[in-house]
């Protein structure tokens, strides 16, 4: 009953929210209509307003005889008259007399300016806007004639009734749609959830399949995670075990007196290389737990020059090359893409890095960037002792070493290439290994560009 419940909730929701939308819609679009309405309504009333003041204004400049201006009080139409210090010298509407001076109007200041001015005035006490248009007359007066009409405020309130009478129908057709498909849904639906534990057996409507197969593929998906969440917290004990174990047998041998004096000093050495050790693995899993949360993280990902970072990336690996007598080679061309700088320097150093930790004495690791169409490519190559072809498909999975004694002489980790894949994912690019041991091995990172 439960199950049934929740399910009824789910639909009532998901149509509540189709019919706030609906609302939503109607409402938006009625407002947006009433002001594109509106504001097209302005432009022609301007321009009317513009041919009727150029008409009036030819009509004066040839009669001085500003007398009949009182006698053009046409519908909505207002006539001014005005000298050039802002002086009222006549009004169709009003006493001139009485009327204060226009100098500050912005439509005869622009009229002074440049011939003609424009401007719209609303007036929120009376939902009226006004409609003024000046002309520079050619004895230097300005005549300035004046349209009124609702706002759109108004225009709006009118339309109100409409918008609420739509609303209605849009309400009860929503209603109406909401109870009917709800008794087409909730019969499937539920008996979809009576059978979650035995969902691989489960038989329903086409319609439904592909939320059946996404709930399978969940619940494989769920499967691998546990798995690899208990393979991982095995690994990290085993991991963090040794060097611990290590740490603590050589610090009792100290601490009780039992280590002769020449041999504290290698043992403090065995227990600083452990320690190391430790820090390495602990910011590797910090590194790789941080990923998950950089993924979608947009704002950090941009164009990045991948050339640039490779080399700088070979720059500081240059020591750890010659130390073991490696030598690194660049073939480095223009190549961009879309992605995370620090996520991408890492993936490039930890690839350099395992090349030479590999890699043979008086070895050489290739580092080359490039495009092809609309892909971008980073390779690294090495001359190294290769991956044997039954490992290869394991390589790129956390704490896996193909010579475990190699690994821990070199320092490593296990996780540099998980951590290299992990990037690679984040960054929807593909990964190849090509390797033939004691030949070599090549990685090569693929980018969409």
């Amino acid at each position: 009953m439960s199950d049934i419940r929740w399910v009824t909730d789910m639909i009532n929701k998901t149509f509540s929210k189709i019919l706030t939308l609906g609302l939503s819609i109607v409402l938006i679009t009625s407002v947006l209509t009433t002001f594109v309405f509106y504001k097209n309504y302005e432009q022609q009333e301007k321009k009317n307003l513009q041919s009727t003041a150029q008409i009036v204004a030819s009509e004066m400049n040839s009669n001085d005889d500003y007398s009949y201006i009182s006698s053009l009080n046409e519908k909505n139409i207002r006539i001014t008259l005005i000298d050039h210090n802002g002086k009222v010298l006549s009004d169709s509407l009003e006493d001139a007399e009485k009327m204060e001076s226009h100098a500050d109007r912005p439509e005869f200041k622009e009229a002074l300016e440049t011939g003609e001015g424009s401007v719209i005035r609303k007036s929120s006490t009376v939902d009226k806007t006004t409609f003024y248009y000046a002309v520079m007359l050619g004895n230097g007066n300005v005549m300035r004639i004046a349209s009124s009409s609702d706002s759109v405020y108004y225009a709006f309130y009118k339309a109100l009734i409409f918008i609420a009478v739509i609303m209605l129908a849009v309400m009860l057709i929503s209603l109406a749609l909401s109870f009917v498909i709800t008794k087409s849904i909730v019969k499937p639906v539920v008996e979809l959830g009576q059978n979650l534990d035995n969902i691989d057996n489960f038989k329903t409507y086409d319609e439904l399949q592909p939320f059946v197969d996404s709930i399978k593929k969940q619940n494989e998906r769920k499967k691998q995670l546990d798995k690899q969440k208990k393979e991982f917290t095995a690994n990290i004990s085993h991991e963090l075990k040794t060097p611990l174990t290590s740490i603590a047998g050589y610090a009792e041998l100290i601490e009780n007196g039992i280590a002769k004096p020449e041999d504290v000093k290698p043992f403090a050495g065995t227990i600083r290389k452990q320690a190391l050790r430790l820090v390495s693995l602990t910011e590797d899993i910090i590194q790789l737990s941080q990923l998950d949360e950089m993924k979608d993280d947009e704002d950090a990902f941009e164009s990045v020059e991948l050339s640039d970072i490779a080399e700088r990336c070979v720059q500081a690996l240059e020591m750890n090359a010659r130390s073991k007598n490696v030598k690194l080679i660049q073939k480095c061309a223009p190549c961009r893409v879309y992605g995370n700088p620090s996520l991408l320097e890492e993936m490039v150093y930890n690839l350099i890095d395992n090349a030479i930790r590999y890699n043979k004495e008086n070895g050489e690791v290739t580092v080359s960037t490039a495009t092809s169409e609309n892909k971008a490519f980073l390779t690294v190559e090495d001359t190294g002792i290769g991956i044997p072809k039954k490992y290869q498909s394991r390589i790129f999975e956390r704490f896996f070493r193909v010579d475990k004694s190699r690994s821990k002489e070199t320092g490593g980790t296990g996780l540099g290439l998980a951590i290299v894949k992990h990037i690679v994912q984040t960054h929807n690019a593909t990964i190849n290994l090509y390797s033939v041991e004691d030949v070599g091995t090549t990685i090569q990172i693929e980018f969409q560009k």
